[in-house]
């Protein structure tokens, strides 16, 4: 996967939204689980700054390459989040005050941990940055297929359109971070440490700032529970098992699936709700599968 940084950079901007429908936006609306959703997406988005702390740590601040993708891909992010917000706000569900606050001092236990890590050993070791870059990936990964599957579920039209836009950017990001932790794992050291962080630290993006393990869960609940959302899973872990040292990954389906059955075994009628009124309301998960399969291809072409 090739990857030019100044077209990224020459392309670099925040998410459109001038040319929505926002009259349509308010009188259609969403669902509350639509929005249980998006308000995990939006805190995740809006925090991105936590994790540039510690992606800059050590030998990775003295990359240029790496530095000039930073500036650009967190202010992506945060005006991810701050669309997002204003969905929310245009169909009477803003965010409480005091919100960015609260969502950053809630932060897990294993955000810490994971801070302690990140900051620590990459002074010890330029190698570190290729367990950076896998993780970037695998994240990016996932808050895109989020997108998409959202996209695919809800009913507002508009809300498709900004989703879509943002698996795009989401996809942009992906090809950076893969072809960074491609070429880094070549080393040795690069492929075990980024395994062996991988294994270990990694849980779905968003837990422990977006919200709990219960939150993701029910997300994959209301947006995965299909062949295609096991596919794009699969997908996933296939994407990742291409890198050096990664063959035969099953990272993400297997976390994601242990979440989804610990939640389904406390939570039955929860599962079984989400099931139901998806068949009320005619949603199909199942619907143009190649849609987001088929990104990550083109993007290896056009960044």
């Amino acid at each position: 996967m090739s990857f030019s940084i100044e077209r990224f950079v020459n392309l670099s901007k925040a998410v459109e939204t001038s040319d929505l429908d926002w009259d349509y936006v308010a009188r259609v609306g969403i669902s509350d689980d639509e929005a249980r959703v998006l308000r995990y997406m939006a805190d995740t988005e809006s925090h991105t700054i936590i994790y540039l702390r510690d992606l800059l740590a050590g030998h990775t601040a003295r990359d240029p390459e790496i530095s000039a993708f930073m500036s650009c891909w967190v202010y992506e992010e945060f005006n991810h989040g701050r669309a997002i917000d204003r969905f929310l706000a245009a169909c009477g569900r803003p965010p409480s005050d005091g919100q960015y606050t609260r969502v950053t001092e809630s932060a897990s236990w294993t955000e810490s941990l994971e801070a302690f890590f990140t900051l620590s050993l990459p002074l010890l070791t330029p190698h570190f940055a290729a367990a950076h870059m896998a993780w970037g990936a695998i994240d990016e990964m996932m808050a895109a297929m989020a997108y998409m599957q959202l996209a695919q579920y809800t009913r507002n039209k508009e809300l498709a359109k900004l989703l879509l836009r943002m698996a795009k950017d989401e996809r942009r990001h992906q090809a950076f971070y893969y072809h960074q932790a491609e070429r880094r794992m070549r080393h040795p050291l690069g492929q075990i440490l980024a395994r062996l962080g991988l294994d270990n630290l990694w849980s779905p993006v968003g837990i422990g700032v977006g919200g709990d393990e219960d939150d993701l869960a029910f997300i994959a609940w209301m947006l995965l529970d299909s062949q295609r959302g096991r596919d794009e899973l699969r997908h996933n872990d296939r994407m990742m098992g291409r890198l050096p040292g990664m063959s035969g990954c099953s990272l993400t389906f297997r976390r994601v699936d242990s979440l989804m059955r610990s939640f389904q075994s406390r939570f039955p009628g929860e599962v079984d709700r989400l099931r139901a009124q998806r068949r009320e309301l005619g949603i199909n998960l199942d619907a143009d599968p190649a849609l987001s399969l088929g990104m990550d291809a083109q993007l290896s072409q056009t960044l």
